[in-house]
């Protein structure tokens, strides 16, 4: 989704024959919007249509996926807490995976997981983004293999069978994009090259530097989500024996140390923290950086009514700039027709920083969002009147 790729052994050209071992290879299209939009292909021993069983698959976890019976609305129109170190961790990641978010265009969760599953994933529904805010170690898929580690993005095509294998326990902020999750449009060219203006290059962008190879012979299972719904598909061997794979389409990961903040004489909106967009939501990452300089300027974010928006912020390290009460890994939901900001003492208190070191995460949808009734049993139902200061005047 950055660039043009290319990883092991492919024809010379496309949909001819191509044999590797004295042996014809198939071809796998991997295509997105129908044909018409980017594409990667895959050469494979064999295609990897050689199911044996497919079923239903009942998730033991009932807070992923979402299903409509698991949300409830919100109620009175509130700015919200949910306490996410306080969830469960353990277990795999399909067993540990909550959704607290959503709406038609993204859902937002946790997981923890400390071992990795024995079967395969595919989200059918949409792309995945995990930002890795602790852990590390490898994601297998059928386009290789990608390492990773804490601080890193790391971004999922939808249709894309994976697992990742784990190095201890992990925690992850999981965004899914229904549509056109990937590199916002203002940050490229029209020829498809990234801006010298934009927060990253083509370098900071690591694609999986070696294939994924299992021995023959090994059963394999692969869950698939589809409109919410898992099923469990069965094969003989690991059914994307892949040789060589080139195209546009591919897992990547992007360290968010990475990232270039801009920075200005006066605050400037949310929106320069850009980093990653889709049909109907942006995410923003806030990292360390210079802050303001201008004489009198106030480095803390202006209280503002953002009323076509709800706002999701995930804490991840240093002290936050606006915020006091919440603590590293909560997450605070802002929804739009009320205003928000920061606590009146963190606006005033700011003046003359010269620095910040906080680094969070931050999801903005133009859709309202939904907690789910997992969201809602880590709620600090105190959260919204933090902000008065009425005994103070």
């Amino acid at each position: 989704m950055i660039d043009y790729r290319r990883l092991g052994a492919v024809s010379p050209k496309p949909h001819t024959i191509f044999e590797v071992d004295g042996k014809m290879v198939a071809e796998h299209v991997f295509t997105r919007d129908g044909f018409s939009d980017l594409y990667s292909i895959l050469y494979q021993r064999r295609a990897p249509t050689h199911e044996t069983k497919a079923e239903l698959w009942k998730n033991p976890n009932p807070h992923f996926p979402h299903v409509a019976d698991s949300s409830t609305a919100l109620g009175e129109l509130l700015r919200r807490h949910v306490k996410t170190p306080s969830l469960p961790a353990g277990g795999t990641l399909l067993s540990s995976r909550v959704t607290l978010f959503f709406n038609a265009d993204c859902t937002v969760g946790i997981a923890k997981p400390d071992r990795t599953d024995d079967v395969f994933f595919v989200n059918g529904d949409a792309d995945e983004l995990y930002f890795v805010a602790e852990g590390g170690g490898t994601l297998q898929s059928m386009f290789g293999e990608l390492d990773y580690s804490a601080g890193d993005y790391v971004y999922i095509p939808k249709g894309t069978p994976y697992r990742f294998l784990l190095k201890g326990p992990q925690n992850f902020f999981v965004v899914e994009g229904m549509k056109d999750f990937g590199i916002p449009a203002e940050f490229r060219h029209p020829k498809g090259q990234l801006r010298l203006d934009a927060p990253y290059g083509h370098r900071d962008f690591r694609s999986p530097s070696r294939l994924t190879d299992f021995k023959p012979g090994e059963n394999f299972d692969i869950i698939v989500k589809r409109f919410d719904t898992l099923s469990r598909r069965s094969y003989t061997d690991w059914p994307y024996q892949v040789v060589g794979w080139d195209g546009w389409v591919y897992p990547f990961a992007f360290a968010v140390s990475d990232y270039q903040p801009k920075t200005s004489s006066v605050h400037l909106p949310p929106s320069i923290h850009c980093v990653f967009g889709a049909k109907g939501f942006v995410m923003m990452n806030f990292v360390p950086r210079i802050v303001d300089y201008a004489k009198n300027a106030i480095p803390c974010p202006y209280p503002h009514s953002s009323v076509d928006c709800d706002e999701i912020l995930f804490y991840v390290d240093g002290n936050f700039t606006s915020r006091k009460s919440i603590g590293q890994y909560s997450i605070s939901f802002h929804p739009g027709g009320i205003p928000h900001g920061p606590h009146p003492e963190k606006y005033e208190q700011s003046i003359g920083a010269r620095e910040t070191n906080e680094l969070a995460v931050m999801v903005d949808t133009f859709a309202p969002l939904h907690m789910t009734a997992a969201a809602l049993s880590f709620e600090d139902q105190s959260y919204h009147f933090t902000w008065d200061t009425s005994e103070h005047l």
